[in-house]
């Protein structure tokens, strides 16, 4: 007896069980339904379809301004009769020519070059030229130097003091023509040589 309620019991909970698992498949069934159903509507409703948006009027970014009417222009006004003044001619005054007068007669330069130094002495070559137009036969140079005095010449002549001339084989000079005499002097102090000294062309 008590055999056939436990049977009886399981079988209770068993079609209870197959009831749910009926209740959720239709359930799934209704909803797939639902939504087959409202798929085809939306496919097949005409209300669905967009509606066109008419367009509205087209604006231009800047409005166009009025264009301005052009001024009236002043009266001409009659070419005065009068004859234009001309001006006075002016005359320039011309300048004579000037020539510049070519340097005549004799001329000579004397330029000084340092050969050699030692503690106490130094040796100097004079380069004398004939600058001018005519020949020269003879020169005179003035040996002016600070605390150098001069001991010892080749080509020169002492005349007096400062004063040194040509010897015979170097007293004639052509225009653009030179000889190159020299000296030895010794040191007395601070000295600078310079680079020319006075040239004196034979009269």
């Amino acid at each position: 007896m008590r055999a056939w309620k436990d049977r009886r019991v399981l079988r209770g909970r068993i079609h209870g069980r197959l009831l749910l698992v009926l209740i959720a498949v239709a359930v799934l069934v209704s909803a797939v339904a639902v939504w087959q159903f409202g798929s085809l509507r939306d496919d097949h409703d005409p209300d669905l379809a967009e509606a066109e948006i008419p367009e509205g009027p087209r604006f231009t970014g800047a409005a166009e301004s009025p264009t301005p009417s052009p001024s009236p222009s002043p009266p001409e006004t009659p070419e005065s009769s009068a004859a234009p003044t001309s001006a006075a001619p002016t005359t320039e005054a011309e300048a004579p020519p000037t020539t510049e007068a070519a340097a005549a007669g004799p001329q000579c330069t004397a330029t000084l070059t340092l050969d050699d130094e030692w503690s106490s002495s130094i040796s100097v070559t004079v380069e004398v030229a004939n600058t001018g137009t005519d020949p020269i036969d003879g020169w005179e140079v003035l040996l002016d130097l600070a605390n150098l005095d001069v001991t010892a010449t080749w080509g020169l002549d002492h005349v007096e003091g400062d004063r040194y001339g040509d010897i015979l084989f170097n007293a004639a000079l052509d225009p653009g023509s030179s000889t190159a005499p020299s000296f030895q002097a010794d040191i007395e102090g601070d000295w600078e040589l310079p680079a020319t000294v006075p040239c004196t062309p034979a009269e």
